[in-house]
């Protein structure tokens, strides 16, 4: 499997949008951080803006280098099952597993645009919090966020099942 090339494809423009969204709302915690930090002067509202930095970062990096780590280092790639039953067709070589491949690190931008998300919402909830001494409600919304996530997620996964597999 180290030996399998695929054909590059660049990310859907959805994929750049979502995570130029993503990149937008992990800066917008940042100036909730710094809004809050203000009013309330607690340094350790900017963990949650940093964690999520951090893992922004990551992803971008798996996804920037998503050709060459799924070919040098395929170990390190937990790929879908469904794309290894993606069927080669006559005449096409490996350009539906490359599309399908590509379609994949669409739904991790999606993921980054989640993360920023819930960045906003949490950095928000935690400020308002401290400053009120009372939970905030955000909590709430933050949950409810995480399951449309997760339903998000698995509706791309079989988008791109029926696509590539049916």
């Amino acid at each position: 499997m180290a030996t399998r090339m695929l054909k590059r494809y660049g990310l859907e423009g959805a994929a750049k949008i979502l995570i130029a969204i993503g990149l937008l709302l992990v800066l917008f915690a940042w100036v909730a951080g710094v809004h809050y930090f203000g009013i309330i002067g607690k340094v350790t509202l900017f963990v949650v803006p940093l964690i999520f930095t951090c893992v922004l970062a990551l992803l971008l990096l798996v996804i920037r280098y998503r050709y060459t780590l799924f070919e040098k280092y395929p170990y390190l790639m937990n790929l879908p099952s469904l794309f290894y039953r993606i069927k080669e067709q006559k005449g096409k070589g490996t350009n539906n597993q490359s599309i399908a491949f590509s379609l994949i690190f669409t739904v991790h931008s999606l993921v980054v645009a989640f993360l920023g998300i819930l960045s906003v919402v949490l950095t928000i909830s935690i400020g308002s919090s401290i400053r009120s001494g009372v939970a905030s409600p955000l909590l709430y919304i933050y949950l409810v966020l995480i399951a449309i996530l997760g339903v998000s997620v698995l509706f791309q996964y079989r988008r791109i099942y029926v696509r590539f597999v049916k």
